[in-house]
């Protein structure tokens, strides 16, 4: 399935299977005709500033077809940008409030004057190529996250007058020999087959310092969540928010950035505030890299959501379907009832019951996926059905890496289970969700094993090197062949030089002592 997309045409959303952006056909050669807002938040950091706007000077985006909105995240004292550039900018302000990054970009976009969006932090100098890079994919889709990559550099002795004439070869040239670390989305992208891949956690690889996308769509997804008043967490939160809602994960080579500063710089006090941001993060980001799987507290968004149709079902048979699942052993999960309208007695009584549980909704027939747009699985049966023990984590092994799937269950009605990343792009471009990647029709076991990994699931997230081997198992399980092998040995081969960086670094900065 693929998007078509020519200068002419209006962007649609991204009718693809999968993450498979190759499918779309983008307008070529590209000719610009959309303008766009670029959103730079900046907190106290003139310098990196003054040589960010100087570099958007060079870019190769039309003059008349941008604009830059600098957020002033209530700097003391206040930024000044001046007025003598070669395209229009304006200066937001904000109140001195704390750390407010994801509030700061929000604001922004909400000044901005166009309808694509590009996301540039203060301190990243981007090449000449960026925006239209950006552009290009947002001309033709209107769902996808365009996400740039930024090396990390030094720019010691750099002035504005130097990035606005850099000299032959330009920027690329003119950084090319400084000391740089490698980009740390690399990985991500190796072990992805840059983001084609079924992985579950290409969002990870999401950073807000260089991205771009429609103006809709982030008002969709309801933009960055401003209780992150921390360093970090903020782009990842967003980008799997992204991802759960179907959006076009791009990764874009074209859109490059320099970060000014080595990764190494001022990364004690970023560390700490990631540390305590995990425990934030496992409540809004329901996957196994940030959130314990098994019993444990009712999460803000649960991992799974039960939709019950009650139907006509009796309220004794319904009462155990209810039950049943809310004893399943993978508890990382929502019930839904909904009651038709004629049945207000039910209603009456189901709240009585079991209304105090806080995993339980009941509502009026609707849609589940308004009610829990960011959960990533969500599963259907009547409410006469009998579900078996652990039918939630059966199902979802048994799913796989398919968008659906059916089981039939003992009593011989149907129980199903659909990715809501599918379930959204249906909802957006047409069709259903298994338009958009495999359907599969599954048997369940009669009889579990209590000591089945489905029944009795890990009830810890592990940590330090078994958190590390854990993922090298599960994607050492992904192999299937030469090109699948070829990207798990670079994967590892990657992350393992990223891990010795990183025990390097925190050697060298015990030894230089406090």
């Amino acid at each position: 399935m693929t998007v078509n997309a020519g200068p002419g045409d209006a962007p649609r959303p991204a009718a693809v299977r999968g993450n498979d952006w190759r499918a779309v056909v983008l307008p070529r050669p590209f000719a610009p005709t959309l303008p766009l807002s670029v959103v730079v938040p900046c907190r106290a950091a003139p310098g990196p500033l003054t040589l960010t706007l100087a570099a958007l000077e060079g870019q190769s985006y039309p003059r008349n077809l941008f604009e830059v909105v600098v957020v002033d995240d209530g700097s003391t004292p206040p930024l000044a940008i001046g007025s003598n550039r070669p395209f229009p900018v304006r200066l937001v302000r904000r109140e001195p409030s704390g750390f407010g990054l994801a509030a700061a970009r929000n604001a922004g976009a909400g000044a901005a004057a166009h309808d694509i969006l590009v996301f540039l932090d203060s301190d990243v100098i981007p090449a000449a190529g960026l925006l239209a890079a950006h552009a290009r994919w947002h001309h033709a889709v209107s769902d996808a996250l365009t996400l740039g990559l930024c090396a990390y550099v030094s720019t010691a002795r750099l002035d504005e007058a130097t990035i606005r004439s850099p000299g032959e070869g330009g920027l690329p040239r003119l950084l090319a020999n400084r000391a740089a670390d490698p980009l740390w989305q690399q990985r991500h992208l190796v072990r992805t087959g840059d983001f084609t891949s079924t992985h579950d956690d290409m969002f990870r690889a999401v950073a807000g310092g260089n991205l771009a996308i429609r103006r809709a769509f982030f008002e969709e997804v309801g933009g960055f969540d401003e209780s992150f008043t921390r360093y970090g967490g903020e782009d990842t939160e967003f980008g799997y928010r992204i991802w759960c809602r179907g959006g076009l994960l791009v990764p874009v080579r074209e859109a490059f950035g320099w970060h000014q500063g080595r990764w190494a710089q001022g990364r004690e006090p970023k560390e700490r505030d990631l540390d305590q941001q995990g425990e934030k993060l496992a409540h809004l980001i329901p996957d196994p890299s940030f959130r314990r799987i098994g019993r444990g507290p009712v999460f803000a968004v649960p991992r799974h959501v039960a939709t019950i149709a009650a139907g006509d079902a009796p309220p004794e048979r319904l009462l155990e379907t209810v039950g049943a699942l809310l004893a399943d052993p993978w508890d990382d999960l929502a019930v839904r009832v909904e009651i038709p309208a004629d049945r207000q007695d039910l209603h009456r009584r189901l709240e009585t019951l079991l209304d105090p549980d806080p995993r339980l909704t009941i509502t009026p027939a609707g849609t589940a996926l308004e009610d829990f747009p960011h959960s990533p699985f969500h599963l259907s049966l009547s409410g006469g059905a009998i579900p078996p023990p652990g039918l939630v984590p059966k199902l979802r092994a048994r799913l796989g890496d398919a968008a659906t799937a059916t089981a039939e269950l003992a009593d011989g009605s149907k129980a199903t289970i659909a990715r809501a990343r599918f379930l959204h792009r249906a909802h957006r471009a047409g069709g259903i969700a298994a338009d958009y990647g495999d359907s599969r029709s599954i048997r369940l076991p009669r009889f579990a094993s209590s000591r089945s990994r489905a029944a009795a699931p890990r009830t810890r997230q592990r940590r330090g090197a078994l958190a590390a081997l854990d993922r090298v198992w599960d994607e050492a399980r992904r192999v299937r062949g030469p090109v699948s092998a070829w990207r798990f040995v670079a994967w590892l081969a990657l992350s393992l030089h990223w891990a010795l960086r990183q025990t390097h670094v925190a050697v060298r900065r015990g030894c230089a002592g406090p």
